[in-house]
């Protein structure tokens, strides 16, 4: 596994702990501190520009060597594609990134926040589940990945930190009522039938006020990167600041109205597969790509799983039209009478002239488009009017209809959902105010 791979498990790792605490973290904040966790060696020239200032955060200072140092990993880890973005521009944007972080740190300390070591040694022995290693051998398997044990270490205790101070901030406010939860679920209902979007985005947050001219040429530098060939997911994956950047964008199926005005209408203008030019919200601007759209109903009817009977009637091969005729009816009138598929077998004991062959379990996804219709159509035991064709009559009956889970979320996991995005929300809105107040002065 090399050092790519640990980089990804840490992100999955971080959520894993901050699931725990009923909290979500944006992919922006981890994945700043995860270019942190393959520092080299300082070179002699390196050690030179140690002193020179990159930046001031009040009372502490990122000099050049951090940010060329963040600039160099970048360049390992980001794919190729991505290059083409300005030196100058990306600079910016790490140097910005650099700031946030130690905003967050100085915020974690003030507050005199703490990560317990049970916390750390959680994390710890989850690392070696996830890379499957023997207990206690985490430091070895990051020395061979030329990873810093206490750089890593000291990383997660920022970030958990961070999300226990948005905690202890904004905890009377991550209250979701039942009426919000019933809300999202009546909204859901009355959208059965309608139109919905699989998309994949990327979000670029305006955190403050004097960046949104930044953001917004950065938004059009990815846009027209894409647009040239760069793969979405990855450009989601290394640039994108919400949670779902971590699953290379994929943001999952929504209704008409479940994102903004502004969102709903760059969408309605793109075919499947393109992305809308960069869109401003009150929170920042935003990318979409639309992967595929239908009709959100309750359950995906190609998962139903039915069981089918088959019944035939077999015509001599000197029979005429009013000799199947006559047969049909027959045959009609004896399945009148039939309610269930019990009924149905015991129809062909009782007559040789039928033959009942249970078929077995299908997906109707497996099934003709024709079939699909009879058998979502069907009550279950009673069969469906025979049809003649060649030498024979035959009626399909389904004897057992198996629905998926429905698309409709439960209760607990729309709870989930709700404060997630709540705690998103005001942790940015939290390293905004942070951001206004601080004495920031760039030097790069």
């Amino acid at each position: 596994m090399g050092a790519n791979s640990f980089i990804y498990e840490i992100i999955n790792l971080m959520k894993t702990n901050l699931k725990t605490k009923k909290l979500s973290l944006s992919f922006g904040h981890i994945a700043i501190f995860i270019l942190m966790l393959l520092s080299p060696q300082a070179t002699e020239s390196e050690e030179r520009t140690r002193l020179s200032i990159a930046a001031v955060v009040n009372d502490k200072i990122i000099t050049a060597s951090d940010l060329q140092k963040r600039l160099k990993l970048i360049s390992i880890i980001s794919p190729s594609q991505i290059s083409r973005i300005k030196t100058r521009q990306l600079q910016k944007e790490v140097l910005n990134q650099l700031i946030n972080e130690e905003l967050q740190n100085q915020e974690v300390i003030s507050l005199k926040i703490k990560v317990s070591e049970r916390e750390i040694d959680n994390a710890k022995r989850l690392m070696e589940q996830r890379f499957k290693l023997p207990r206690n051998t985490l430091n070895e398997f990051i020395i061979k990945n030329k990873l810093d044990y206490n750089d890593v270490i000291s990383q997660i205790e920022t970030s958990l930190g961070w999300t226990l101070a948005v905690q202890r901030k904004f905890s009377n406010y991550l209250k979701v009522s039942d009426e919000e939860v019933a809300e999202v679920i009546n909204r859901l209902r009355d959208n059965i039938g309608k139109e919905r979007y699989l998309i994949s985005e990327i979000f670029l947050p305006v955190d403050y006020t004097d960046n949104e001219n930044e953001v917004r040429a950065r938004a059009k530098k990815l846009y027209n990167t894409i647009k040239s060939g760069a793969d979405f997911r990855k450009v989601s994956r290394e640039y994108s600041a919400t949670g779902s950047a971590m699953d290379s964008g994929r943001g999952g199926w929504f209704l008409t109205g479940q994102l903004s005005p502004k969102l709903d209408l760059a969408l309605q203008k793109i075919k499947i597969g393109d992305i809308t030019i960069p869109t401003k919200t009150n929170s920042g601007f935003h990318i979409l790509k639309l992967e595929k759209k239908n009709v959100f109903k309750e359950f995906d009817e190609m998962k139903v799983k039915v069981n089918l009977i088959e019944t035939r009637i077999k015509l001599s091969k000197s029979h005429n039209n009013s000799n199947s005729q006559k047969q049909l009816d027959t045959l009609k009138n004896s399945l009148s009478k039939v309610k269930t598929c019990g009924e149905l077998e015991k129809l062909s004991l009782i007559n040789e002239a039928y033959t009942t062959t249970n078929l077995g379990n299908f997906l109707v996804g497996e099934l003709s488009s024709k079939l699909r219709e009879i058998v979502m159509q069907s009550k279950i035991g009673i069969p469906n009017n025979p049809t003649k064709q060649d030498r024979e009559i035959s009626t399909i009956t389904v004897c057992n209809r198996t629905t998926p889970p429905s698309n409709i979320p439960d209760d607990e996991s729309v709870l989930r959902n709700l404060r997630g995005k709540k705690i998103e929300s005001m942790a940015r809105k939290y390293l905004r105010n942070l951001r206004q107040r601080a004495f920031v002065e760039k030097r790069l």
